[in-house]
């Protein structure tokens, strides 16, 4: 450790556990208290220049419901939890964290309406690190120090180009997860939650590359920035609900594609509404990520930076292209199945195989197989319901 402490300059922090259905006091000690335990040894390291905090984007995603509007707009900077906009960072940390005196909530996290407390343990420690780095700047405690990174990426996807195109570890892409979930779902009807009058249209997906992520940090770290940044796809990158439920519906194999019924008047957390919509609850939002410092650095940049380290999807070709998820996404099928020994021959009858792999079935089956002999008991097109409930 004092081979570390006096010869590291630049300190990651990307570990983290990703549970988020654990409660906000189990949370509160795979989160915030390692951070911090990181944090301090990178800040009495004697040759410290950067600590480098990645977070989430949708750390910020109770912003959804301070308003009534589409668009929710998310600042490179601190959204205080309370309305004066009074620091209860320290206040907030005491409850969660300080021994034998612990609570498994605080006031904070109750008024606001956080996805899953894995969401308002970011965020809180996002302030107490901002909070703790400035309290060491030498010049002025007051402002942010200038050797602190915080790296807040959206939903993380697969690889644009490195190590190779559409790399990804089943199970880390939230995206390729919900891909899964909507591709081998047998229900009929799918209840979600959203206040748009048009949420397959309204509604949005900010997905970035994992090494476009990568390039962002990188790139920042060389052009000395310290702060809050996103890390996002933003206007280039964000897709809208509708495309992601299309392609799932063209992956799946079983006969119908289940009808989509938003209610506008039901919470996120609500339990009559469809699993899938209740694991993965941003869909149904629309958040607007500002990414300004990032265009900065982008600006900055030579030409051979800009080819060697891409900030940007040129595209949405890449995004979309649902085939080169199938080998993840059917590996997150196969998990399911294992769980609860299900045979797997039943992987095919649910989805797509992957690109250039031959099906052990002497003939593929085919969706029209199934529309075929199913057709007597399902009549029913796909189709998009909008409740007040």
């Amino acid at each position: 450790m004092l081979e570390v402490k006096s010869t590291t300059t630049v300190y990651i922090h990307g570990a983290c556990s990703v549970n988020l259905q654990r409660s906000l006091a189990a949370i509160s000690k795979s989160v915030i208290r390692p951070s911090l335990e990181i944090a301090d040894i990178a800040l009495s390291s004697s040759k410290l220049e950067s600590f480098v905090y990645i977070l989430t984007a949708n750390a910020n995603a109770h912003l959804h419901y301070t308003h009534h509007g589409i668009d929710t707009k998310v600042s490179e900077q601190i959204h205080s939890l309370r309305p004066s906009c009074e620091d209860s960072t320290d206040l907030e940390y005491s409850d969660l964290c300080t021994p034998h005196l612990e609570k498994t909530t605080t006031p904070e996290f109750q008024f606001h309406n956080f996805p899953f407390p894995y969401a308002y343990a970011k965020h809180l420690t996002e302030r107490i690190l901002l909070k703790r780095f400035a309290s060491h700047a030498i010049n002025n405690p007051a402002c942010i120090s200038p050797r602190l990174l915080v790296l807040r990426p959206s939903i993380i996807g697969p690889a644009l180009r490195e190590p190779y195109p559409s790399y990804e570890v089943p199970g880390s892409v939230p995206a390729t997860s919900t891909l899964a979930a909507m591709v081998a779902t047998f229900s009929l009807r799918m209840h979600f939650s959203s206040r748009f009058p048009d949420p397959l249209t309204q509604s949005t997906i900010d997905e970035v590359p994992v090494d476009i992520v990568v390039n962002q940090l990188l790139m920042h770290l060389s052009h000395q920035s310290a702060g809050i940044v996103h890390a996002v796809a933003g206007p280039r990158g964000r897709r809208p609900i509708a495309s992601v439920w299309a392609n799932a519906m063209s992956e799946r194999m079983l006969p119908w594609s289940p009808s989509l019924v938003w209610h506008k008047d039901v919470d996120w957390h609500d339990e009559h509404l469809h699993p899938i919509a209740r694991a993965f609850k941003i869909i149904g939002t629309n958040f607007v990520f500002e990414n300004s410092r990032t265009e900065e650095v982008w600006e900055r940049m030579t030409p051979g930076e800009r080819e060697a380290f891409p900030l940007w999807l040129d595209s949405l070709e890449h995004a979309v292209a649902v085939k080169f998820r199938r080998e993840a996404y059917r590996e997150q099928i196969s998990k399911y199945f294992r769980k609860r020994n299900f045979p797997m021959l039943f992987l095919d009858f649910l989805a797509k195989r992957p690109v250039g792999a031959a099906s052990w079935w002497p003939m593929h089956i085919s969706r029209n197989f199934w529309t075929g002999v199913m057709q007597s008991f399902v009549s029913k097109p796909a189709r998009c319901e909008i409740e007040a409930k």
